[in-house]
């Protein structure tokens, strides 16, 4: 089955139809409002999503990759288990979304807003996030090994059973984190002081070093 044309979302979007399943690999959806569309196990490879509103939207299971995404407003949005891979994200926004053991493996994401987002084992391998806000943000069984975090503002939030192994951090500012059971190497960059880790009871939580 071909993927679905402009003309043919936009035609879904007026008769409120879902796109469950639907494949939108290649589609130009830029500048849509798709505010509370459902795109469970939807596909969306190198889909072009600059300047689209997804707020609320549903991207469960959602395959979403090598997208245009700049500028995108998830928040809200509910992206259990999605699979973002080498999307360009810049100044994308967050901000209240869901994103518990989604994927975002080597994506691009300077100035991204994650404010009161839920990543309970979110995967962020090798993604660039500089200038990036995390506040409240639940962090818990995150793993950003390799992740680029400089420059971002990150407070009160969650890193517990977090694996921060590799992650750059330069310049980032922290205030009030919650702790326990972080993976790094080297000492904390919010407290600049090392402490005995039993990696034999840590590693379990993640996936081979």
């Amino acid at each position: 089955m071909a993927s679905l044309t402009r003309e043919e979302v936009e035609k879904m979007i007026a008769a409120g139809e879902s796109f469950y399943d639907a494949d939108l690999s290649y589609c130009d959806l830029s500048g849509l409002d798709l505010s509370g569309c459902d795109f469970t196990h939807a596909t969306m490879t190198r889909a072009n999503l600059k300047g689209t509103s997804l707020k609320g939207a549903t991207l469960s299971d959602a395959y979403v990759v090598e997208v245009l995404a700049e500028g995108v407003d998830f928040s809200g949005a509910i992206c259990r288990r999605t699979f973002f891979q080498r999307a360009l994200m810049k100044d994308v926004n967050f901000t209240g979304a869901d994103l518990s053991r989604a994927q975002l493996m080597v994506c691009r994401m300077p100035g991204a807003d994650f404010t009161d987002a839920k990543m309970l084992g979110t995967v962020l391998y090798d993604s660039e996030i500089e200038n990036a806000t995390f506040l409240r943000t639940d962090c818990t069984g995150a793993n950003f090994r390799g992740a680029i975090l400089e420059g971002s503002t990150i407070r009160e939030t969650a890193f517990i059973h977090t694996d921060l192994r590799k992650v750059k951090f330069h310049g980032a500012i922290f205030t009030d984190i919650m702790d326990e059971g972080v993976l790094f190497y080297g000492k904390k960059p919010w407290g600049a002081t090392s402490e005995d880790v039993n990696y034999d009871k840590i590693l379990p939580y993640y996936q081979d070093d």
